[in-house]
Order: C-alpha cells, then sequence, then structure tokens
C-alpha cells in the first residue's frame, strides 16, 4: 500500500466512518473502565490514601450530601444554608481544612435524609451504586440493550461523578426518563421526572423552552405540579425556615464563582472558562448570556422541527450545559443520555461521517476538562457539549428536517457497526 493509499484508508475508514470503533475494541475498553472504576472506589474507600483526612473521613464532594442528610435528620436542616456554621461543623468532623459548600434546595436534602442514616462510608457507596444503577435503567430504556447502557455508565465522566460521590448520574437518568417519556408519549411520567429534575434547578432551564415549543402542555403542568409536591413536602418535614434560609444564602454561590471560589478550571460552563483566560466578570457574563440565547434557539428551533429524539435530546442536554454558567466537570455525565439516543439510531440506520469519531472524542474526554484547564490552559471542556449540540442540528439538516413531519426516513451514510 502506497503512502497516499494509506492516508487515504485512514481518513475514509479511520476518520470519516470510524470503522476502527468496533465493539471487540470498545467491549475491551469498558471492561477496563469498569476494573478501573470498581478498584477505585474500592481504593478511595476503604485503603488509607490522599483524599480521607486524619479520622478516615473521605473529603469528596459527598461529605456535604451526608452532612446536609444527618442535619436535616438531626432536626437543624437550615445550617447548612449557613456558610460559617456548616464550615466548622466539616472542619470538627473531619479535622481538615477543606470544606464543601451545599448550594442545593431543600427538596434535594430531603432525598438525601435516608442516606445519611448509614454511617459515612457506606453511605457513599449506596448513594453512587443507586443513582448509578437509576442512570443504567434509564440507559436501558433508551437503548433496548442492557449491554449497551451498561457500557454507556463506566464511561470516563461517569467514573468522574462515581468518585466525586456527586449526583450527575442522578440528574443524568432523570433527564433519560423525561425524554423517553416524551418519545413514548407518557407525558405524565415524563413531567414527573423533569419536576423531580429541579433538585439541580440549573439544569432545567430549557426544558420548559422545549415543551412550549411543541405545545407540551401535559408534561408542563405534572413538571410544575411536581416541583410544587416536592417543595410542600420539605416544608412539612423541614419547616419553611429551612426555605427563607436558602434563599438567603443564594446570592453567596453566585458570589463563589465569580470571585473563583470553585477553580474556573473545574468547571465547564463558557463563563468558567472565559475567566480563566483572564476575561472580567462582566464580558464573561455577557458572552455566556449570547451562548445561552443561541442555545435556546436551538432548542426552540428543533423541537418544533422534528420529533427524533436523537435530535431533540442532543440539541437540548447540549445546550443546556452551555445555558448555565455554574456548571462542573462531573455535569458532563449528562451527556451520557444525547449520546445513548443518537448510538440507538445510528445502529439502526447508520451512522452519520465522523459521527462515531466526534462521538468517540466527547466520551474519551469528558472527564479530562479539568487537566487540560489546569495543567495546559486550555479550557476545553465548552467544547464537548457544543460538538454534542452541532451533532444534533446536523442530523436535523443531514436526515432530512423532520423527517418525522414527511413520515420519510431520511438518508443517513456511513455504518451501522460501533
Amino acid at each position: 500500500m502506497t503512502a497516499r493509499n494509506f492516508r487515504t484508508t485512514f481518513w475514509q475508514k479511520g476518520i470519516r466512518e470510524g470503522a476502527w470503533l468496533t465493539w471487540d475494541r470498545i467491549g475491551f475498553a469498558c471492561l477496563c473502565s469498569g476494573i478501573g472504576l470498581s478498584l477505585g472506589l474500592v481504593w478511595m474507600l476503604l485503603v488509607p490514601n490522599s483524599f480521607g483526612a486524619a479520622n478516615g473521613t473521605v473529603l469528596m464532594d459527598y461529605f456535604s450530601f451526608w452532612l446536609a442528610g444527618r442535619q436535616a435528620l438531626a432536626g437543624a436542616p437550615e445550617l447548612v444554608y449557613i456558610p460559617a456554621e456548616f464550615s466548622a461543623l466539616q472542619k470538627s468532623l473531619s479535622g481538615s481544612d477543606t470544606i464543601f459548600g451545599f448550594f442545593y434546595p431543600p427538596t434535594f436534602q430531603m432525598l438525601l435524609t435516608p442516606f445519611a442514616a448509614l454511617p459515612y462510608k457506606a453511605a457513599f457507596a449506596v448513594f453512587i451504586l443507586s443513582t448509578t444503577a437509576l442512570l443504567c435503567v434509564s440507559c436501558r430504556l433508551i437503548t433496548g440493550k442492557w449491554l449497551l447502557a451498561a457500557c454507556l455508565i463506566i464511561i470516563p465522566a461517569c467514573a468522574n461523578n462515581a468518585f466525586h460521590g456527586q449526583n450527575a448520574a442522578l440528574t443524568a437518568a432523570l433527564y433519560g426518563f423525561f425524554l423517553v417519556g416524551v418519545e413514548r408519549q407518557r407525558m405524565i411520567l415524563a413531567g414527573i421526572a423533569l419536576g423531580i429534575l429541579t433538585i439541580k434547578p440549573q439544569l432545567g432551564i430549557l426544558a420548559p423552552v422545549a415543551l412550549i415549543a411543541t405545545l407540551n402542555w401535559r408534561t408542563f403542568l405534572s413538571a410544575s405540579a411536581t416541583t410544587v409536591v416536592l417543595a410542600a413536602a420539605s416544608v412539612l418535614c423541614f419547616g419553611v425556615g429551612v426555605w427563607q434560609v436558602f434563599w438567603q444564602q443564594a446570592p453567596v454561590a453566585s458570589a463563589m464563582m465569580e470571585i473563583g471560589g470553585v477553580e474556573w478550571g473545574k468547571m465547564i460552563s463558557v463563563y468558567g472558562s472565559l475567566r480563566q483566560l483572564g476575561i472580567g466578570h462582566a464580558v464573561a457574563m455577557g458572552l455566556q448570556a449570547g451562548v445561552g440565547i443561541g442555545a435556546l434557539v436551538c432548542v426552540w428551533r428543533v423541537w418544533r422541527r422534528t420529533e427524533d429524539m436523537a435530535v431533540r435530546s442532543a440539541v437540548l442536554v447540549g445546550g443546556t450545559l452551555l445555558v448555565t454558567p455554574f456548571a462542573l466537570s462531573y455535569d458532563l455525565t449528562l451527556l451520557i443520555i444525547p449520546c445513548a439516543f443518537v448510538i440507538r439510531d445510528g445502529l439502526r440506520n447508520g451512522f452519520l461521517p465522523f459521527e462515531k469519531i466526534l462521538l468517540a472524542f466527547v466520551i474519551s474526554l469528558s472527564a479530562s476538562t479539568p487537566a487540560f484547564a489546569i495543567f495546559l490552559g486550555f479550557p476545553m471542556a465548552p467544547l464537548l457539549p457544543l460538538a454534542i449540540v452541532w451533532l444534533g442540528l446536523r442530523r436535523l439538516d443531514l436526515s432530512g428536517e423532520g423527517r418525522a413531519q414527511t413520515g420519510e426516513p431520511g438518508h443517513i451514510s456511513g455504518t451501522a457497526s460501533a
């Protein structure tokens, strides 16, 4: 084979069609990832390591979740929304100066209480296993295959979420249930999933836009009712005072973001990337708002013009991660959901040119953005949700705009192997 033929074959098969992404290679990579994730969690929770305080507490994000649940069980849920007191509590229990904020509404605190009844490390493990299992069920509903779902929940972003003890697997699962419900015309159930997603409200900013664009009032009302019921339940459990303290603390989160209290390199938003590049707060927020408006327009356009969920999910979830200024690296776990829809559609109808390589790029780098930003000075994180949005818009254009409107299958080139 000549050098020219090699270059042509490499470009055509390796890059354009992604022919090297065979099930054998993907399966082996997933097996290694699963083993590594399991061993990593065992090491972090059971073996003394650099993440442990002197008393053995694993100093990761879940520490604040567990304490929030413990304070609720102790009858003092409002303490977690008083930064000085919550910091003092963490220091007294861990013996370390490392502290974590808790900026979630009382509805999420209420959901944490069952886990807080367990010892800390057991609660950490149960929380991660249960929320990741929910994500696996969500991916199974999307793809129709347990094996494919299992592969999706051990991608780097999900592993990153697990090591932090964060809730991105839960929010991704809820997004998946919402989108599956809409796709299968289970509008009330879709609304319930979306209503529960208000435990992390910045991730639901664009969902009402999608529902209004499609005049989906049943899901809209179901989500609204679920939100009210959850809030009322938290008032019954904790009293109205905890909500008052929560709203009083809300500006602290904005201040922490503005002053870099959360490292900008660990953020995945346009705002965080611009701040790391030395751009001031006002200009960065203005550009963030511009990107947000663009994402909103894309969601409106796509949800009005097609019922293809591979397109809808890519633009909605990718746009959601672009529109919020406050999102961290583990939130890239949400990209599992549009990836699942696109992979399902690609296996059925064929992948677009360069689509498989793009998916591989997004998945493989989904836990590496802080390293690129902090050590290399390259804040690449917004490129990943942007790539997913572009993938969705490209499918809308190249597969025949609004295939569901014409009833004719669109032409998608490429192979059906994965």
